[in-house]
């Protein structure tokens, strides 16, 4: 990939966790709380389906920001906060910005969007493109 100018805009992706991801994350990364995997019990905390957990949220822009640099590409840093709940089979959309680019590093402002165009997570996620 060629290095891009500050301000473009990355290809959105559009998405939605299943109860079984976020089950499988829970194990994964020993995320023992049950509003992630059991939708009884997230029901009882007043959530309309298991939680996406905070942790997969920084996965998936990580992720995101690698698929969109290209092959051979490295992850330098990633931050973000969670700003709304999402849930289980809700349609997500990851979208970025080329916020800075320095030789082959690029510093992304990343962001996951609920339906409706509200922000559920941003963030920064920094690449190195690969040579």
């Amino acid at each position: 990939m060629t290095a891009p100018a500050a301000g473009a805009e990355c290809p959105p992706r559009r998405y939605a966790h299943t109860s079984v991801q976020l089950f499988r994350f829970s194990a994964v990364s020993w995320n023992a709380h049950r509003i992630h995997y059991d939708a009884a019990f997230a029901a009882s905390e007043g959530f309309p389906d298991t939680v996406v957990q905070s942790t997969l949220h920084g996965e998936t822009l990580s992720r995101n920001a690698l698929e969109w640099a290209g092959p051979g590409a490295r992850l330098e840093s990633v931050a973000w906060r969670n700003v709304a709940t999402a849930v289980a089979g809700e349609q997500l959309t990851w979208a970025a910005t080329v916020s800075s680019v320095e030789g082959a590093r690029v510093r992304l402002d990343a962001r996951i969007l609920k339906a409706d165009g509200s922000e559920c997570v941003t963030g920064t996620v920094e690449v190195t493109l690969a040579g």
